[in-house]
């Protein structure tokens, strides 16, 4: 079965929300422009009616309040692109057709709920909110400018104990309440949405800087393999085809062996090159070899063996954990040892690798016995650097330095899966 590429298997918080969304709002949210197109024709179908009604009164400027109703309904189509600018001329317009139709103009403010809600997704609750109340406030004060007249011409029945000023004070105090509070509503749903958007955008942020930090961290990762690999495979293949040449002057098909052995891990290690850089070739989907474990040490040995360094190995406790990336840190470590082995070290006779596991750790041991005077370093520290980053991930330590002897030791202590996580668990608590 083929593994995924790179580019199939990254998913954007978009592409997560969008799917927790209904078809509708994911359809609408893909669309902005129909979105546009049906808040005027909302606005259009809810004022219209009321434009007919007004026109139907006598010596009524129908002609002047339709115009402000298309000229709102235009306005509102460019309130995306300018939200400000957009609601100070349906508030203008809606103001103008107060003065024309009165206290019968229909349902008025339909315009400056649309437009307050735009501005409330593009600006913070501090001007929203204020311009709410300040838009609803005057064309409160409007209102009663325009329709007063009409309520003065109203009788009460003296038996009824209703008193005229009080009654058109509760009806103008109750007429503004409404139009500020359906104003604030409206800036309400808009901040609201506003604020779902801005966390969206935080979490596609964090995402993003996940992701970069995940590539960063993939990157030093295939750099580190690709050290052990190289740094290994041409340390033995240096070693076997100067043994090869010694062979051949007395023993050809031991020669041969020997070559065999030498084409055999440069194919190796251009496998394992391959795979580590397939990763970043998002274009190619095939099978990737898997990554060395636990189980091939015996194999590893085995080629160093060949390439001239006599190693011995023993592993005392039980067997190692089934987590793959345990292993393979093992794995490198040895390699990674064993290079620097064949690398520097002169007149080896013994090279002895022990692994012990215990209750909750693992200790590691790579020393050989050779000569107090080694071979000058070529290499970067990067090796070292490398071991210990590995170690690093169990909660582990790696030290190496000189045997009083004259040789060489790593060792290494790292500890066992379920141990380290129990440790990471505890750190997070504490936290």
């Amino acid at each position: 079965m083929s593994q995924p590429t790179l580019q199939e298997t990254v998913v954007s918080f978009d592409e997560l929300a969008a799917k927790r969304m209904g078809r509708v709002r994911r359809y609408l949210r893909t669309h902005p422009r129909l979105v546009v197109i049906g808040a005027v024709v909302i606005y259009l179908l809810l004022t219209l009616p009321g434009v007919l009604v007004f026109a139907a009164m006598p010596d009524a400027n129908a002609t002047g309040l339709l115009v402000v109703t298309l000229a709102i309904s235009a306005a509102l189509l460019y309130r995306r692109r300018a939200p400000m600018t957009v609601i100070i001329l349906v508030f203008i317009f809606e103001c103008l057709a107060l003065v024309i139709a009165g206290s019968q103009g229909g349902l008025g403010g339909v315009g400056m709920v649309i437009a307050l809600y735009t501005v409330a997704t593009s600006y913070s609750a501090k001007r929203t909110i204020p311009l709410a109340i300040l838009a609803g406030s005057f064309q409160t004060v409007l209102m009663v400018l325009m329709g007063f007249p009409d309520m003065e011409g109203m009788e009460f029945d003296p038996q009824a104990g209703i008193d005229e000023m009080i009654f058109t004070r509760v009806i103008i105090a109750v007429s503004g309440s409404f139009v500020i509070g359906f104003y604030i509503a409206a800036a309400a749903v808009g901040m609201n949405v506003r604020n779902s958007r801005i966390h969206e955008a935080e979490l596609n942020h964090w995402a993003s800087q996940v992701s970069r930090l995940a590539q960063v961290q993939e990157r030093n990762r295939i750099a580190r393999e690709m050290h052990d690999v190289v740094a290994h495979s041409l340390s033995v293949m240096i070693a076997l085809s100067e043994g090869a040449r010694v062979v051949a002057k007395r023993d050809q098909t031991r020669a041969d062996e020997v070559l065999n052995e030498l084409s055999g891990t440069g194919r190796a290690a251009l496998a394992d090159m391959r795979r580590m850089l397939g990763v970043l070739r998002q274009e190619e989907s095939g099978d990737l070899a898997p990554q060395p474990t636990g189980g091939n040490v015996e194999q590893l040995l085995e080629g160093f063996r060949t390439a001239g360094l006599p190693v011995s190995f023993t592993h005392t406790g039980d067997p190692l954990p089934e987590d793959t990336t345990f292993q393979l840190t093992v794995f490198r470590i040895i390699q990674e040892s064993l290079t620097n082995s064949l690398r520097y070290a002169r007149n080896v006779s013994d090279v002895q690798v022990r692994l012990e596991r215990r209750r909750d750790e693992l200790r590691m041991e790579i020393m050989d016995n050779g000569d107090a005077t080694r071979v000058p370093s070529i290499g970067s520290g990067r090796g070292l650097r490398g071991m210990r980053e590995r170690a690093a991930l169990f909660d582990g330590t790696v030290d190496a330095g000189p045997l009083a002897s004259g040789g060489w030791i790593v060792k290494a202590v790292l500890k066992l899966p379920e141990c380290s996580l129990q440790n990471e668990t505890k750190k997070a608590v504490n936290e």
